[in-house]
């Protein structure tokens, strides 16, 4: 814990000092932890990505990683797919209840697998469990995620929120919600449900286009949907004495002023092939732990170009539209659409070609 707590002030220090040499290691450590998928979700981007396993993470990553993750506050497991689809699911828990027990672990998952012998786990170790349900009903669920797991999944989440208040332990639940043209109008509903299993949050983000079938799904083309759902959400939640987090608003005034996002100081995520990206969000990668240290990648020349750009204000082109860095991007379809280079270009060439149906405006479609 003594660990955690200094390099939490030395990143502290070096993000208010604007240093772009760090002395700090990431307060976020994610993993991509790439597995199968049980669920068939309508907005999911798909791909072909090696699995992650518990030999690949004891023999491999957590040897190469091991002082970075243990001065992480929050070690994230979030890959394409179901990660605790694992066979060996429950005995990685037990080893990282052992090897990280001072770290909070992120794990986001459908919560088609919180069984009892991953829930029993879980509720041993600090955790914060974030399961994507998008839905507070059977059918949406369904349309949504291609299953019918819906009642199971709220089984599983009472089951988990029991034991965590059962043992009095660091276990926070929370419940996500990807907003889309299908489900907007169903938030207030969805902090509710929230509610009424007892967890701990609700988090609401934007769909993010990786195809151009996906555009029709986005809340860009619903604003006023999106701002009377979460408006109302916000009144529910307030009632409930229930945390909601909520992306920017569309259209909402703002101070013009910009911010430094600190993932380029304090987020650092690693996938199962070894690529790395600095945020979320990125648009491409930025190094490889197999040829690369940690320590090349972490003070390279690409994070440093990151961490130079937010403190000139001339920020890399993969921040230039993200509404994290500019809260009033949001009301731009450029933070909407992935930032992958060659993805981006193909999807803003579909909506240059389909402007009129769109109704986007031309100066919004240059990169």
């Amino acid at each position: 814990m003594d660990l955690i707590k200094k390099n939490r002030e030395i990143n502290a220090e070096e993000i208010r000092g604007r240093r772009t040499t760090l002395d700090s290691t990431p307060q976020y450590v994610t993993i991509g932890s790439h597995y199968k998928c049980n669920s068939k979700c309508v907005f999911c981007m798909g791909g072909d990505y090696p699995e992650f396993t518990l030999n690949y993470y004891t023999e491999y990553l957590e040897k190469r990683l091991e002082n970075v993750v243990k001065k992480a506050e929050f070690v994230g497991f979030c890959g394409f797919g179901e990660t605790l689809l694992m066979p060996e699911a429950p005995r990685f828990l037990d080893h990282i209840n052992g090897a990280l027990e001072d770290n909070i672990k992120v794990f986001t998952t459908n919560g088609i697998r919180l069984g009892d012998a991953i829930c029993d786990r879980l509720a041993e170790g600090r955790y914060s469990v974030l399961i994507s349900l998008h839905a507070s009903r059977k059918e949406l669920h369904k349309s949504l995620t291609g299953t019918d797991s819906f009642d199971s999944v709220l089984r599983n989440v009472k089951k988990l929120v029991d034991i965590r208040n059962k043992k009095r332990n660091d276990l926070h639940v929370n419940l996500v919600f990807l907003a889309t043209s299908m489900n907007i109008d169903d938030l207030p509903d969805f902090v509710k449900l929230a509610h009424l299993l007892g967890v701990d949050r609700v988090t609401c983000n934007y769909l993010t286009v990786f195809v151009p079938e996906h555009l029709k799904m986005s809340t860009y083309f619903h604003k006023d949907a999106a701002l009377r759902s979460m408006g109302a959400a916000e009144e529910l939640a307030d009632r409930y004495g229930i945390e909601l987090v909520l992306p920017p608003k569309y259209g909402q005034k703002r101070d013009g002023a910009k911010q430094m996002c600190h993932d380029p100081w304090n987020f650092f995520y690693v996938e199962v092939q070894g690529s790395v990206n600095p945020c979320c969000f990125a648009g491409n990668h930025i190094g490889n732990i197999k040829d690369t240290d940690f320590k090349d990648i972490w003070n390279g020349p690409g994070y440093k170009v990151l961490r130079e750009g937010h403190i000139s204000g001339k920020v890399h082109n993969w921040c230039r539209y993200c509404y994290k860095y500019d809260s009033s991007n949001v009301d731009d379809i450029r933070s909407h659409i992935t930032f992958r280079p060659e993805t981006q270009r193909q999807i803003m060439k579909y909506l240059y070609e389909n402007r009129n149906e769109y109704k986007v405006p031309e100066e919004a479609l240059k990169l």
